[in-house]
């Protein structure tokens, strides 16, 4: 990507994946669309969210296992409201069974970077361990600054233009 500066673009996706929560929506059955928020981690390269199928959203995430996501800039730290940093991909959703090797670990980094009540919902049934991942998607630094990224490790592949 001739004249962009690729490493400080990977840093504000890094960032953005730093965040502590991610919007999430998908299609119902009826494809109408249904959105929440949930905690998110990064863990051994990937991302993961543990939110409870009692939300609708939730359920049609289940159903489909596809949905799309969005990490949005805090916005008290964005110079401008209208250009807050934001990233949105679609991506493939993963069941992380309770008898999985992973689910322990997972459940101790979900501890460790939201908190103790982690451990509290740990056990709930009606709570699943998603794996996100990431397929394509856009990622906006500010005004014209808009890049395509592309498979699980939301690799910047070029700047969008309009059209």
């Amino acid at each position: 990507m001739d004249g962009h500066d690729i490493a400080a673009l990977n840093d504000q996706r890094d960032r953005l994946l730093a965040q502590r929560t991610i919007i999430m929506t998908a299609l119902t059955d009826e494809d109408a669309p249904e959105m929440g928020v949930t905690p998110l981690i990064s863990y051994d390269g990937g991302l993961f969210i543990y939110p409870s199928r009692l939300s609708s959203h939730v359920r049609a995430l289940l159903t489909r296992r596809h949905g799309q996501f969005l990490l949005l800039e805090d916005e008290a730290a964005a110079q401008n409201i209208w250009a807050r940093k934001r990233m949105k991909f679609n991506a493939s959703i993963e069941d992380i069974s309770r008898d999985d090797p992973l689910f322990g670990p997972l459940c101790e980094e979900f501890a460790k970077r939201h908190g103790p009540t982690m451990n509290l919902i740990r056990d709930f049934s009606d709570f699943h361990m998603l794996k996100l991942t990431p397929l394509s998607g856009v990622l906006v630094t500010g005004f014209a600054n808009a890049y395509a990224v592309s498979g699980a490790d939301l690799v910047i592949t070029e700047h969008l233009k309009a059209g």
